[in-house]
């Protein structure tokens, strides 16, 4: 039994049992005790302000849909000092669990109508869901499909290169291309993910993937490698569903279809009309040379494919070294908070500046900035602990304090971050006071 079974947050939703575990947060079945029907409760694991604030928007983000494809969301709150979401409680199996051989070529093509509604209806909303993949699609008994977890949706409007730079999240498998090489994700990025799934559902296989778990190669034929084709392959699967594939997996998002509406007119058209047929028990183990026919032309000899595998991991390490970076950023500015909490002032000093460094090095102005805030706000309640107990003040780490805040500040004011800016101005104005007095 977990903490949690048998409680009644809010006094309202009653905790029964624990069904899941993820990254952030665990899942239960519950029951809200008000409206006598089941529900799910999502409560978050993590207690760092960041993910807080992650976890609300999720909610926020979820709240704004409300559509047949997609688990709803009733109500978010705290209590008890746990964050919630209360969601609808979904039974089935998620599409990542369906045998091939349940499947025939028309059930999936309807599984994949439903889920690009569910995408096309969030997009129109402004929602991007950011981690679409099998594990993310739940299939009710009645065939039906529901889209969950958008814990890594955002905004369209703020999916700036700046927020998703060194910001790669999701499963590697199925993300894009720009995703990788921090550039601007929107819509089509999904699109992009729903290509993955529907190439993994009728070959068996992912278009990308390394037999040496080798994460650097799966990146590299994501960015620059085309996919084998389906068809060679799978020899049975229908030629209308190679073309949407392909064409879902373009590496430019312009190449792509622009909406989540346009492959649902597609995939209706192949339902409504004749279809190839496909045995999808039939998947064959791609043949040695299968890729080297789909991409055409004469393939570069040994020496000269290691000098592109040497340049393009060269590339990728600059790029994942940022998203490493920014993890360590992270790690620190969970440990400086902690230590702040426990008033250790020079274990939180070494990880706050051990985070601005991380950040500073991945080119991360926002995150820098939110920890130059803590880091500052850090310093000042330990300057004013010390004078209200006669002892010295660290007058070094109020002077760095003030350099490092007066540096960050502009990266609030070039995004309009009016509340942090203002926080920022309050702060640096302390620190500059208490700098002086304590002379």
């Amino acid at each position: 039994m977990t903490a949690l079974t048998g409680q009644t947050l809010a006094g309202r939703y009653r905790v029964d049992a624990l069904i899941g575990r993820g990254g952030m947060a665990d899942v239960y079945r519950g029951a809200d005790v008000v409206l006598d029907r089941a529900v799910a409760i999502k409560v978050l694991t993590e207690r760092d302000d960041g993910e807080r604030d992650r976890f609300l928007r999720e909610a926020r983000s979820m709240a704004r849909l409300n559509h047949r494809n997609v688990v709803a969301v009733y109500d978010a709150g705290r209590d008890a000092g746990s964050s919630y979401i209360v969601m609808e409680l979904v039974e089935g199996r998620t599409l990542a669990t369906v045998p091939a051989h349940e499947l025939t070529v028309h059930a999936a093509i309807r599984h994949y109508i439903e889920i690009l509604e569910a995408l096309a209806y969030a997009h129109e909303n402004d929602v991007v869901h950011r981690d679409v993949k099998p594990a993310n699609v739940m299939v009710l008994p009645s065939g039906a499909v529901k889209v969950m977890d958008f814990g890594l949706a955002r905004r369209t409007s703020d999916m700036s290169r700046a927020s998703s730079a060194g910001e790669i999240v999701g499963t590697i498998a199925y993300l894009p291309p720009e995703r990788f090489l921090g550039k601007v994700a929107d819509a089509r990025s999904d699109l992009y993910s729903v290509g993955v799934m529907l190439y993994e559902t009728f070959t068996g296989v992912l278009p990308f993937k390394s037999d040496a778990d080798d994460l650097v190669a799966v990146i590299f034929a994501h960015v620059n490698e085309p996919p084998a084709a389906p068809r060679s392959v799978n020899r049975a699967v229908p030629a209308q569903v190679e073309r949407i594939i392909l064409r879902l997996l373009e590496k430019e998002p312009d190449r792509r279809y622009q909406s989540a509406q346009e492959v649902v007119d597609e995939l209706r058209s192949l339902v409504t009309g004749p279809v190839e047929p496909i045995d999808p028990a039939m998947h064959q183990p791609p043949s040695p040379h299968a890729a080297a026919r789909s991409k055409g032309g004469s393939q570069p000899d040994s020496a000269e494919r290691k000098t592109i595998e040497a340049d393009a991991r060269e590339v990728l390490a600059r790029t994942f070294g940022r998203s490493r970076l920014v993890d360590i950023g992270y790690s620190e500015t969970l440990a400086g908070m902690l230590a702040t909490r426990k008033r250790d002032y020079p274990e939180a000093a070494r990880a706050y500046r051990a985070a601005l460094t991380a950040f500073g090095d991945a080119n991360n102005d926002l995150e820098r900035a939110k920890t130059a805030l803590k880091y500052g706000t850090m310093a000042l309640q330990r300057a004013n602990e010390a004078e209200s107990e006669g002892t010295i003040t660290n007058r070094r780490e109020l002077s760095d304090a003030v350099d490092i805040l007066t540096d960050a500040l502009p990266s609030f004011r070039g995004r309009a971050m009016l509340k942090e800016l203002e926080e920022g101005e309050r702060l640096l104005y302390a620190l500059q006071r208490t700098l002086i007095r304590t002379r």
